[in-house]
Protein backbone atom coordinates (compact mmCIF):
# COMPACT_ATOMS: atom_id res chain seq x y z
CA UNK A 1 0.00 0.00 0.00
CA UNK A 2 0.86 3.43 -0.91
CA UNK A 3 1.98 5.70 1.72
CA UNK A 4 0.16 8.62 1.92
CA UNK A 5 2.56 11.77 2.13
CA UNK A 6 3.15 13.86 5.19
CA UNK A 7 1.89 17.34 3.15
CA UNK A 8 -1.51 15.66 1.83
CA UNK A 9 -2.67 15.43 5.67
CA UNK A 10 -1.28 19.18 6.88
CA UNK A 11 -4.25 21.45 7.64
CA UNK A 12 -3.43 24.36 4.96
CA UNK A 13 -2.74 22.12 2.58
CA UNK A 14 -6.49 20.51 3.01
CA UNK A 15 -7.89 23.56 2.95
CA UNK A 16 -6.24 24.94 -0.03
CA UNK A 17 -7.45 21.15 -1.27
CA UNK A 18 -10.97 22.20 -0.07
CA UNK A 19 -10.85 25.27 -1.77
CA UNK A 20 -9.74 24.24 -4.69
CA UNK A 21 -12.93 21.49 -5.15
CA UNK A 22 -15.57 23.82 -4.54
CA UNK A 23 -13.77 26.25 -7.17
CA UNK A 24 -13.95 23.38 -9.33
CA UNK A 25 -17.72 22.76 -8.77
CA UNK A 26 -18.34 26.90 -9.44
CA UNK A 27 -16.67 27.36 -12.25
CA UNK A 28 -17.21 24.81 -14.37
CA UNK A 29 -20.84 25.81 -13.63
CA UNK A 30 -19.91 29.16 -14.09
CA UNK A 31 -17.90 28.64 -17.96
CA UNK A 32 -20.55 27.02 -18.98
CA UNK A 33 -23.79 29.30 -17.53
CA UNK A 34 -21.77 31.99 -18.33
CA UNK A 35 -21.23 32.04 -22.47
CA UNK A 36 -24.81 30.43 -22.79
CA UNK A 37 -26.75 33.18 -20.77
CA UNK A 38 -24.80 35.78 -23.33
CA UNK A 39 -26.10 33.58 -26.33
CA UNK A 40 -28.95 33.12 -24.96
CA UNK A 41 -29.90 37.28 -24.25
CA UNK A 42 -28.39 38.54 -28.01
CA UNK A 43 -29.44 35.05 -29.98
CA UNK A 44 -25.81 36.79 -31.98
CA UNK A 45 -22.33 34.25 -32.11
CA UNK A 46 -21.08 37.53 -32.95
CA UNK A 47 -22.00 38.68 -28.65
CA UNK A 48 -20.58 35.84 -27.57
CA UNK A 49 -17.25 37.15 -29.56
CA UNK A 50 -17.32 40.27 -27.22
CA UNK A 51 -18.30 38.13 -24.13
CA UNK A 52 -15.00 36.03 -24.94
CA UNK A 53 -12.97 39.33 -25.99
CA UNK A 54 -13.98 40.59 -22.18
CA UNK A 55 -12.16 36.95 -20.38
CA UNK A 56 -9.54 37.11 -22.77
CA UNK A 57 -8.59 40.99 -21.81
CA UNK A 58 -8.83 40.22 -18.63
CA UNK A 59 -5.81 37.30 -18.97
CA UNK A 60 -3.72 39.80 -21.32
CA UNK A 61 -3.78 41.96 -18.50
CA UNK A 62 -2.51 39.27 -16.05
CA UNK A 63 1.04 40.35 -15.92
CA UNK A 64 -0.36 44.06 -14.55
CA UNK A 65 -2.22 42.27 -11.74
CA UNK A 66 -0.07 39.49 -10.77
CA UNK A 67 2.55 41.42 -9.20
CA UNK A 68 -0.27 43.12 -6.96
CA UNK A 69 -0.10 39.98 -5.02
CA UNK A 70 3.01 40.65 -3.27
CA UNK A 71 1.52 44.27 -1.76
CA UNK A 72 -1.34 42.07 0.20
CA UNK A 73 -1.35 39.23 2.84
CA UNK A 74 -1.92 36.26 0.74
CA UNK A 75 -4.61 35.09 2.81
CA UNK A 76 -6.30 38.42 2.81
CA UNK A 77 -5.93 38.34 -0.34
CA UNK A 78 -7.74 35.06 -1.49
CA UNK A 79 -10.15 35.53 1.12
CA UNK A 80 -11.29 39.24 -0.11
CA UNK A 81 -11.04 38.33 -3.79
CA UNK A 82 -12.90 35.51 -3.57
CA UNK A 83 -16.21 37.10 -1.60
CA UNK A 84 -16.18 40.45 -3.90
CA UNK A 85 -16.01 37.84 -6.69
CA UNK A 86 -19.59 36.30 -5.30
CA UNK A 87 -21.12 39.46 -4.60
CA UNK A 88 -20.84 40.76 -8.29
CA UNK A 89 -22.03 37.23 -8.89
CA UNK A 90 -25.33 37.73 -6.76
CA UNK A 91 -26.30 40.66 -8.69
CA UNK A 92 -27.23 39.01 -11.91
CA UNK A 93 -30.03 37.00 -10.28
CA UNK A 94 -30.81 40.23 -8.71
CA UNK A 95 -31.00 42.32 -11.59
CA UNK A 96 -33.15 39.85 -13.59
CA UNK A 97 -35.73 39.58 -11.08
CA UNK A 98 -36.03 42.67 -10.78
CA UNK A 99 -35.26 45.71 -13.99
CA UNK A 100 -33.85 43.02 -16.25
CA UNK A 101 -30.82 41.85 -17.62
CA UNK A 102 -28.29 43.65 -20.63
CA UNK A 103 -26.02 41.28 -22.56
CA UNK A 104 -23.84 44.36 -21.50
CA UNK A 105 -24.24 44.15 -18.09
CA UNK A 106 -23.24 40.43 -18.29
CA UNK A 107 -20.18 40.71 -20.28
CA UNK A 108 -18.89 43.39 -18.08
CA UNK A 109 -19.24 41.37 -15.26
CA UNK A 110 -17.23 38.28 -16.53
CA UNK A 111 -14.42 40.92 -17.38
CA UNK A 112 -14.29 42.08 -14.01
CA UNK A 113 -14.52 38.37 -12.67
CA UNK A 114 -11.98 37.41 -14.80
CA UNK A 115 -9.74 40.33 -13.14
CA UNK A 116 -10.21 39.09 -9.91
CA UNK A 117 -9.36 35.48 -11.47
CA UNK A 118 -6.02 36.87 -12.41
CA UNK A 119 -5.27 38.27 -9.40
CA UNK A 120 -6.03 35.06 -7.08
CA UNK A 121 -4.14 32.17 -9.15
CA UNK A 122 -0.47 33.40 -8.97
CA UNK A 123 -1.21 33.63 -4.80
CA UNK A 124 -2.80 29.64 -4.97
CA UNK A 125 0.69 29.13 -6.71
CA UNK A 126 2.50 31.01 -4.71
CA UNK A 127 1.47 29.56 -0.94
CA UNK A 128 1.37 26.00 -2.14
CA UNK A 129 6.08 26.11 -1.95
CA UNK A 130 4.90 27.92 1.78
CA UNK A 131 2.62 25.21 3.08
CA UNK A 132 4.29 21.97 1.45
CA UNK A 133 7.84 22.97 1.99
CA UNK A 134 10.03 23.39 -1.28
CA UNK A 135 11.03 19.67 -1.17
CA UNK A 136 7.14 18.58 -1.79
CA UNK A 137 6.12 21.06 -4.34
CA UNK A 138 6.57 19.58 -7.22
CA UNK A 139 4.66 16.22 -6.41
CA UNK A 140 2.30 18.75 -4.32
CA UNK A 141 1.53 20.61 -7.62
CA UNK A 142 1.48 17.70 -9.95
CA UNK A 143 -1.31 16.15 -8.03
CA UNK A 144 -3.58 19.62 -7.29
CA UNK A 145 -3.19 19.98 -11.20
CA UNK A 146 -4.34 16.17 -12.05
CA UNK A 147 -7.47 16.99 -9.59
CA UNK A 148 -7.97 20.30 -11.09
CA UNK A 149 -8.58 18.82 -14.60
CA UNK A 150 -10.27 15.90 -13.42
CA UNK A 151 -13.04 18.04 -11.83
CA UNK A 152 -12.99 20.04 -14.52
CA UNK A 153 -13.98 17.28 -17.20
CA UNK A 154 -16.76 16.43 -14.26
CA UNK A 155 -18.31 19.39 -13.27
CA UNK A 156 -17.58 21.07 -16.72
CA UNK A 157 -19.89 17.68 -18.05
CA UNK A 158 -22.38 17.96 -14.92
CA UNK A 159 -22.95 21.90 -15.56
CA UNK A 160 -24.34 21.10 -18.50
CA UNK A 161 -27.17 18.91 -17.15
CA UNK A 162 -27.96 21.22 -14.23
CA UNK A 163 -28.23 24.10 -16.95
CA UNK A 164 -30.81 21.82 -19.19
CA UNK A 165 -32.80 21.59 -16.13
CA UNK A 166 -32.67 24.84 -13.69
CA UNK A 167 -31.46 27.09 -16.65
CA UNK A 168 -28.38 29.82 -16.42
CA UNK A 169 -29.28 32.07 -14.18
CA UNK A 170 -29.52 29.71 -10.89
CA UNK A 171 -26.65 28.31 -12.19
CA UNK A 172 -25.38 31.62 -11.87
CA UNK A 173 -26.16 31.37 -8.54
CA UNK A 174 -24.72 28.71 -7.45
CA UNK A 175 -21.07 29.86 -9.15
CA UNK A 176 -21.62 32.74 -6.09
CA UNK A 177 -22.76 30.18 -3.34
CA UNK A 178 -19.76 28.16 -4.03
CA UNK A 179 -17.75 31.36 -4.04
CA UNK A 180 -19.00 32.24 -0.35
CA UNK A 181 -17.83 28.80 0.33
CA UNK A 182 -14.01 29.10 -0.52
CA UNK A 183 -13.75 32.54 1.25
CA UNK A 184 -15.34 30.87 4.45
CA UNK A 185 -12.92 27.68 3.44
CA UNK A 186 -9.86 30.05 3.15
CA UNK A 187 -10.66 31.95 6.40
CA UNK A 188 -9.34 28.98 8.22
CA UNK A 189 -5.72 29.45 6.83
CA UNK A 190 -3.01 29.70 9.48
CA UNK A 191 0.42 29.16 7.60
CA UNK A 192 2.57 31.99 8.05
CA UNK A 193 3.77 34.51 5.28
CA UNK A 194 6.94 35.06 4.82
CA UNK A 195 8.06 38.88 4.59
CA UNK A 196 8.96 40.55 1.40
CA UNK A 197 11.91 41.51 0.95
CA UNK A 198 12.12 45.26 0.14
CA UNK A 199 11.79 48.25 1.86
CA UNK A 200 9.05 49.89 3.50
CA UNK A 201 7.15 52.21 1.25
CA UNK A 202 5.72 55.60 2.90
CA UNK A 203 4.13 56.74 -0.52
CA UNK A 204 2.25 55.73 -3.52
CA UNK A 205 4.91 57.08 -5.74
CA UNK A 206 7.60 54.38 -3.89
CA UNK A 207 4.87 51.84 -4.24
CA UNK A 208 4.48 52.60 -7.64
CA UNK A 209 8.13 52.41 -8.01
CA UNK A 210 8.41 48.88 -6.56
CA UNK A 211 5.67 47.85 -8.37
CA UNK A 212 7.35 48.27 -12.08
CA UNK A 213 10.37 46.83 -10.79
CA UNK A 214 8.96 43.94 -10.13
CA UNK A 215 7.25 44.12 -13.51
CA UNK A 216 10.26 44.94 -15.35
CA UNK A 217 12.63 41.93 -13.75
CA UNK A 218 10.13 39.30 -15.31
CA UNK A 219 10.68 40.95 -18.95
CA UNK A 220 14.65 41.17 -18.43
CA UNK A 221 14.98 37.32 -17.21
CA UNK A 222 13.64 36.00 -20.25
CA UNK A 223 14.43 39.01 -22.87
CA UNK A 224 17.62 36.81 -23.99
CA UNK A 225 16.23 33.32 -23.95
CA UNK A 226 14.54 31.10 -26.21
CA UNK A 227 11.05 31.55 -24.53
CA UNK A 228 10.41 35.07 -26.68
CA UNK A 229 11.19 32.69 -29.63
CA UNK A 230 8.63 30.01 -28.75
CA UNK A 231 5.79 32.71 -27.69
CA UNK A 232 4.72 33.80 -31.10
CA UNK A 233 3.69 29.92 -31.68
CA UNK A 234 1.83 29.78 -28.24
CA UNK A 235 0.07 33.10 -29.32
CA UNK A 236 -0.86 31.97 -32.92
CA UNK A 237 -2.29 28.49 -31.13
CA UNK A 238 -4.40 31.06 -28.65
CA UNK A 239 -5.84 32.67 -31.68
CA UNK A 240 -7.25 29.81 -33.13
CA UNK A 241 -8.50 28.04 -30.11
CA UNK A 242 -10.22 31.30 -29.19
CA UNK A 243 -11.50 31.59 -32.74
CA UNK A 244 -13.13 28.39 -32.21
CA UNK A 245 -14.15 28.06 -28.87
CA UNK A 246 -16.20 31.61 -29.16
CA UNK A 247 -18.21 29.62 -31.35
CA UNK A 248 -18.90 26.22 -29.52
CA UNK A 249 -21.98 27.77 -27.96
CA UNK A 250 -23.95 27.65 -31.06
CA UNK A 251 -21.63 24.85 -32.13
CA UNK A 252 -23.07 22.79 -30.02
CA UNK A 253 -26.29 23.54 -30.30
CA UNK A 254 -27.04 22.79 -33.77
CA UNK A 255 -24.73 19.15 -32.94
CA UNK A 256 -27.22 18.62 -30.34
CA UNK A 257 -30.28 20.21 -31.96
CA UNK A 258 -30.78 22.71 -29.42
CA UNK A 259 -29.99 20.71 -26.06
CA UNK A 260 -27.99 23.08 -24.07
CA UNK A 261 -25.97 20.53 -22.02
CA UNK A 262 -23.98 19.75 -25.04
CA UNK A 263 -22.14 22.53 -24.72
CA UNK A 264 -21.08 21.31 -21.27
CA UNK A 265 -20.14 18.23 -22.68
CA UNK A 266 -17.72 19.60 -25.42
CA UNK A 267 -15.81 21.74 -23.12
CA UNK A 268 -15.85 18.60 -21.22
CA UNK A 269 -14.54 16.57 -24.18
CA UNK A 270 -11.90 19.08 -24.38
CA UNK A 271 -10.78 19.06 -20.68
CA UNK A 272 -10.53 15.01 -21.06
CA UNK A 273 -8.47 15.30 -23.97
CA UNK A 274 -5.63 18.09 -22.01
CA UNK A 275 -5.71 15.61 -18.95
CA UNK A 276 -4.90 12.80 -21.41
CA UNK A 277 -2.40 14.80 -22.49
CA UNK A 278 -1.17 15.47 -19.02
CA UNK A 279 -0.58 11.95 -17.83
CA UNK A 280 1.10 10.86 -20.71
CA UNK A 281 3.57 13.76 -21.03
CA UNK A 282 6.10 12.68 -18.74
CA UNK A 283 6.85 9.45 -21.34
CA UNK A 284 7.18 11.69 -24.20
CA UNK A 285 10.23 14.04 -22.33
CA UNK A 286 13.03 12.19 -24.19
CA UNK A 287 11.74 12.64 -27.55
CA UNK A 288 12.12 15.36 -29.67
CA UNK A 289 10.30 18.07 -28.78
CA UNK A 290 10.19 19.87 -32.33
CA UNK A 291 9.39 16.71 -33.82
CA UNK A 292 6.63 15.59 -31.19
CA UNK A 293 4.78 19.34 -31.35
CA UNK A 294 4.91 19.01 -35.59
CA UNK A 295 3.41 15.32 -35.73
CA UNK A 296 0.82 16.09 -32.92
CA UNK A 297 -0.56 19.31 -33.66
CA UNK A 298 -0.53 17.92 -37.48
CA UNK A 299 -2.98 14.95 -35.97
CA UNK A 300 -4.56 17.76 -34.08
CA UNK A 301 -5.65 20.15 -36.80
CA UNK A 302 -6.88 16.59 -38.73
CA UNK A 303 -9.03 15.71 -35.63
CA UNK A 304 -10.42 18.76 -35.52
CA UNK A 305 -11.66 19.49 -39.36
CA UNK A 306 -12.95 15.65 -38.82
CA UNK A 307 -14.68 17.05 -36.05
CA UNK A 308 -16.41 20.29 -37.69
CA UNK A 309 -18.10 18.04 -40.16
CA UNK A 310 -19.18 14.58 -38.39
CA UNK A 311 -22.08 13.89 -35.97
CA UNK A 312 -22.40 14.47 -32.40
CA UNK A 313 -20.71 11.48 -30.32
CA UNK A 314 -18.01 11.41 -33.58
CA UNK A 315 -17.13 14.78 -33.12
CA UNK A 316 -16.68 15.24 -29.64
CA UNK A 317 -14.50 11.72 -29.53
CA UNK A 318 -12.30 14.05 -32.27
CA UNK A 319 -12.54 16.89 -30.07
CA UNK A 320 -11.12 15.15 -27.10
CA UNK A 321 -8.39 13.03 -28.97
CA UNK A 322 -7.32 16.10 -30.75
CA UNK A 323 -6.92 18.65 -27.26
CA UNK A 324 -4.16 15.95 -26.20
CA UNK A 325 -1.26 17.93 -27.90
CA UNK A 326 -2.61 20.82 -25.81
CA UNK A 327 -1.61 18.87 -22.58
CA UNK A 328 1.43 17.45 -23.56
CA UNK A 329 2.76 21.17 -24.81
CA UNK A 330 1.18 22.79 -21.22
CA UNK A 331 3.48 20.31 -19.36
CA UNK A 332 6.18 19.99 -21.00
CA UNK A 333 6.74 23.61 -21.78
CA UNK A 334 6.32 24.28 -18.24
CA UNK A 335 8.13 21.43 -16.65
CA UNK A 336 11.18 22.85 -18.38
CA UNK A 337 10.54 26.61 -16.87
CA UNK A 338 10.02 25.35 -13.55
CA UNK A 339 13.44 23.17 -14.10
CA UNK A 340 15.35 26.00 -15.68
CA UNK A 341 14.51 29.14 -14.37
CA UNK A 342 15.48 30.25 -10.66
CA UNK A 343 12.61 30.11 -8.02
CA UNK A 344 12.06 33.80 -6.97
CA UNK A 345 11.64 34.22 -10.98
CA UNK A 346 9.17 31.51 -11.33
CA UNK A 347 6.11 33.50 -10.87
CA UNK A 348 7.03 36.63 -12.53
CA UNK A 349 8.19 34.39 -15.71
CA UNK A 350 5.33 31.96 -15.98
CA UNK A 351 2.81 35.15 -16.05
CA UNK A 352 5.02 37.32 -18.65
CA UNK A 353 4.41 34.16 -20.86
CA UNK A 354 0.91 33.54 -20.00
CA UNK A 355 0.07 37.38 -20.47
CA UNK A 356 1.98 37.92 -23.66
CA UNK A 357 0.40 34.28 -25.08
CA UNK A 358 -2.87 35.73 -24.21
CA UNK A 359 -2.58 39.20 -26.15
CA UNK A 360 -4.00 37.39 -29.11
CA UNK A 361 -6.82 36.06 -27.71
CA UNK A 362 -8.85 39.09 -27.42
CA UNK A 363 -8.26 39.67 -31.52
CA UNK A 364 -9.60 35.93 -31.79
CA UNK A 365 -12.62 36.29 -30.40
CA UNK A 366 -13.45 39.10 -32.06
CA UNK A 367 -12.31 37.43 -35.17
CA UNK A 368 -14.35 34.15 -34.65
CA UNK A 369 -17.48 36.23 -33.50
CA UNK A 370 -17.61 38.11 -36.61
CA UNK A 371 -16.72 34.28 -38.71
CA UNK A 372 -19.57 32.73 -36.61
CA UNK A 373 -21.70 35.48 -37.12
CA UNK A 374 -20.98 35.90 -40.99
CA UNK A 375 -20.75 32.39 -41.98
CA UNK A 376 -21.68 29.23 -39.76
CA UNK A 377 -20.10 28.16 -36.40
CA UNK A 378 -19.06 24.97 -38.31
CA UNK A 379 -16.76 27.33 -40.35
CA UNK A 380 -14.22 28.92 -37.48
CA UNK A 381 -14.04 25.40 -36.00
CA UNK A 382 -12.52 24.13 -39.15
CA UNK A 383 -10.71 26.99 -39.51
CA UNK A 384 -8.85 26.21 -36.09
CA UNK A 385 -8.22 22.65 -37.26
CA UNK A 386 -6.77 24.38 -40.53
CA UNK A 387 -4.56 26.88 -38.04
CA UNK A 388 -3.14 23.72 -36.20
CA UNK A 389 -2.18 22.36 -39.61
CA UNK A 390 -0.10 25.90 -39.95
CA UNK A 391 1.24 25.48 -37.44
CA UNK A 392 3.09 22.55 -37.63
CA UNK A 393 4.03 23.28 -40.93
CA UNK A 394 5.54 26.51 -39.89
CA UNK A 395 7.43 24.71 -37.02
CA UNK A 396 8.71 22.02 -39.91
CA UNK A 397 10.11 24.93 -41.82
CA UNK A 398 12.01 26.48 -38.92
CA UNK A 399 15.38 24.78 -38.45
CA UNK A 400 15.29 25.93 -35.36
CA UNK A 401 12.10 24.56 -34.07
CA UNK A 402 12.35 21.72 -35.86
CA UNK A 403 15.48 20.49 -34.18
CA UNK A 404 14.77 20.91 -31.01
CA UNK A 405 15.75 18.16 -28.62
CA UNK A 406 13.95 16.52 -25.86
CA UNK A 407 12.17 19.04 -23.72
CA UNK A 408 14.83 17.92 -20.77
CA UNK A 409 17.57 18.44 -23.19
CA UNK A 410 16.32 22.57 -24.46
CA UNK A 411 18.42 24.72 -23.19
CA UNK A 412 16.23 27.89 -23.02
CA UNK A 413 18.49 30.34 -21.80
CA UNK A 414 21.37 29.10 -23.52
CA UNK A 415 22.18 32.80 -24.98
CA UNK A 416 21.44 34.25 -21.94
CA UNK A 417 23.28 36.57 -19.51
CA UNK A 418 22.63 36.15 -16.30
CA UNK A 419 23.87 38.41 -13.63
Amino acid sequence: MKKIKPFMVERNFLILMTGVFINGLGSGIYSVAGMLLVFNLSGSVLYSGFAFFAITSAGALSFLIAPLANYARYKNGLVYSNLIKAIILFTIPLVHYTIGLNVWYVIILLFITALFTQYTYPIESTILPIIVGKDNVVEANSYLQTIREAMDIAFIAGAGIIITFIGTIPAISITAVCLVLVTISYAFFNFQQPDISREKSHSIGSAVNFYFIDLRAGFNYIRNSLVPKMIFSIVFINIAMVIMTTNLPAFSLIKGNGIEATYGFYLASISLGIMIGTIISPKLRQINFGKLIIITFIGTGIMWIGASTLPLIASMILFCIGAISIGVLNILVFSSIQKQVETAYIGRVITVITSAAALGMPLGSLLGGVLGETLSPEIPVMICGISMIIFSVFWLCSSVLRKLPGIDRVNLFKNSEMA
